[in-house]
């Protein structure tokens, strides 16, 4: 990755820490790590970064609110918590956070989702745009335009709306979604499928009842609905 992805990594437990940036480091990472919340508030406000790893409990603040600020700040970010139950995961994933490690962990482990999520954030793209009735989705800068507004999508509900884009009045089941997107053998449930998608179709003012981007088939999946239109 020769160095082009800046990290910032928030983690009070120092053994933990130092083995992580030893790890992040070995993988051409630039690492900028901070043991409390306080000062990695200050390091966003401050610094420009390429991906966020931020631990939930920590010193001086609530990793969650560091993780809504990553997220206005189009930062992916991967969550690094003790707390395993569902619940907290998919509440990680309802605040924007792209993908969610429980500790224990392999820094391995961890280190391949870094390198993953900024693989599909970062991968080169032609300069094109993919145009749809009220729609359209900017393939270089990776945003969105609905409505005449860009709202703030992360980079997992991105490549969700992406995939499905690619392939409008395709059904896709989560098991498809999961393997384009994260990949087949990531821990990813059907239920942060959903809490993802929730997450899009709010931001593009869509509605389950009457969708004008994705519509729900149950029993089946998710169909992106929109009419493609000429460039």
């Amino acid at each position: 990755m020769s160095n082009q992805y800046t990290v910032l990594y928030v983690e009070d437990d120092p053994s933990s820490a130092e083995i992580l940036r030893l790890y992040l480091a070995q993988a051409d990472m630039q690492v900028v790590h901070f043991d409390n919340a306080s000062d990695a508030h200050r390091a966003l406000q401050n610094l420009t970064f390429q991906l966020a790893i931020l631990d939930v409990m920590l010193p001086g603040g609530d990793g969650r609110e560091l993780l809504k600020e990553a997220v206005a700040r189009n930062i992916p970010t991967i969550m690094v918590t003790a707390k395993v139950s569902e619940t907290d995961r998919l509440e990680g994933f309802e605040l924007g956070a792209d993908d969610y490690v429980c500790k224990p962990y392999s820094p391995r482990e961890v280190i391949s989702r870094a390198k993953a999520l900024c693989k599909r954030s970062y991968r080169g793209q032609q300069s094109a745009a993919l145009l749809f009735d009220g729609l359209s989705i900017n393939l270089e800068s990776k945003s969105v335009t609905v409505t005449q507004q860009t709202p703030a999508l992360t980079a997992v509900e991105f490549e969700l709306l992406l995939a499905m884009a690619k392939q409008p009045q395709q059904v896709f089941s989560r098991a498809q979604l999961i393997e384009q997107v994260w990949g087949s053998d990531a821990p990813i449930t059907d239920r942060a499928v959903d809490t993802h998608l929730a997450n899009l179709r709010k931001k593009l003012g869509d509605s389950k009842a009457e969708p004008k981007f994705i519509a729900t088939r149950y029993g089946q999946g998710y169909q992106f609905i929109a009419r493609k239109v000429s460039s």
